[in-house]
């Protein structure tokens, strides 16, 4: 990866630096499995989706748009899975996957928790965990754009488009 800066040490003349960062690449086999894992998202959700009923673009069911996603993500991911071997460009797993692991196990999280206690709670803790743990940001701003976005989505889809998602007001 590159990437340029350019200064203005002297008025009327721009320099152009250069800035190699040195990343880890990775073999096919990580490749491979990069395009797997989300291979298998995608058709878990297709059938999670489907299950919720499809019903057509004119009288979308619960399951209709979730389930296009999946089927773009599926077809995104053996686009990939059969790049694997030409990709030359794929890096090493490092210290950066913790980050993308917790947002995907809170979102598993997130995804059990909303049937049960409906999603302002779920999403409220979801977006301070994000906001405050994953992007170092301070608890007041953390807890107010959670507090906030929360309370815009449930104006939005529960009392603009009264979109039936388990909710408790």
């Amino acid at each position: 990866m590159s990437s340029a800066a350019v200064t203005h040490d002297d008025p009327g003349q721009e320099h152009e630096l250069e800035f190699e960062e040195e990343v880890p690449r990775a073999g096919v086999l990580t490749a491979r499995l990069g395009a797997l894992v989300p291979l298998a998202l995608g058709v878990f959700g297709a059938v999670v989706s489907f299950g919720l009923g499809l019903g057509s673009l004119s009288d979308p069911g619960a399951g209709l748009w979730p389930f296009a996603i999946s089927v773009a993500m599926v077809a995104a991911s053996v686009i990939a899975l059969l790049r694997a071997k030409q990709d030359d460009d794929v890096e090493a797993f490092d210290r950066g996957i913790l980050p993308v692991a917790l947002s995907v196990a809170s979102l598993i999280v997130y995804a059990a928790l909303l049937p049960v206690i409906g999603f302002e709670i779920p999403t409220v803790l979801l977006l301070v965990f994000w906001i405050k743990v994953l992007g170092k940001e301070g608890w007041r701003s953390a807890v107010t754009v959670a507090v906030v976005a929360t309370v815009a989505v449930y104006a939005l889809f529960v009392l603009l488009f009264a979109v039936p998602i388990p909710h408790l007001f």
